[in-house]
């Protein structure tokens, strides 16, 4: 049985021993960067800071880093319409990095903001067979249930923590085999996550750990 915490979706990385962290990285900040990242990273051209000026370059880069580095996977990437940046455009780029996960064999880790209709609607026109992550899920299960029937992950965060009736019930009706959990750039720490989990669930910590641990190996061809 794994005595490891898995947090699939952070902004820091974590000195512990008994975490796997996957941080997650834009295009953008990784060329900031005065030392290279070579710790269990995913990268991708987040929604937020894609401008038309420099998406062209930004996934030539983005593919050069994917080929010279061993990502876990791309993104995060994905669609928000609450934010001031053409949903064209991030359809686009959306579509752009779908195509280099499925060249490279890597899932995708998915940012969605009141977008799971189109990104579904995506799904089915492109059919890619690599896995589909959605982080931070904080949605109704009415919502998440069409994710999941489309054959997605759903990784939840420290909003497990507040009291959201909605997500608990979202929590409980999704299979273990489809569970991930992360920290995001929150403070609060992934074993208290993953204690809230498992307490919504009624599974003790460390069964629900072996899960998580097994969903990871079965994503994460590391």
């Amino acid at each position: 049985m794994s005595s490891l915490f898995i947090d699939i979706h952070c902004h820091h990385f974590s000195n512990r021993t008994d975490v796997i962290s996957l941080r997650s990285v834009d295009v953008n900040e990784y060329l900031k960067q005065s030392n290279p990242i070579n710790l269990s990273f995913t990268i991708g051209l987040h929604p937020w800071y894609i401008t038309k000026e420099s998406c062209s370059d930004n996934l030539s880069i983005l593919e050069k880093i994917i080929i010279e580095k061993s990502i876990y996977a791309i993104g995060e990437c994905g669609l928000d319409k609450l934010i001031d940046v053409d949903y064209n455009l991030q359809i686009e780029l959306f579509k752009s990095q779908i195509l280099l996960s499925e060249k490279y064999k890597l899932p995708l880790l998915i940012h969605q903001v009141k977008s799971h209709e189109e990104i579904l609607k995506i799904k089915r026109e492109m059919n890619p067979v690599q896995p589909w992550i959605i982080h931070g899920t904080r949605m109704k299960w009415s919502i998440t249930n069409e994710l999941l029937n489309a054959g997605m992950y759903l990784s939840f965060g420290h909003h497990l923590i507040k009291s959201e009736p909605h997500l608990f019930e979202t929590l409980l009706q999704t299979p273990n085999d489809k569970i991930f959990l992360e920290t995001d750039n929150c403070s609060i720490a992934i074993d208290d996550i993953f204690a809230a989990a498992a307490e919504i669930k009624s599974i003790e910590l460390a069964t629900f750990k072996e899960i998580v641990y097994q969903n990871f190996k079965t994503v994460f061809k590391k």
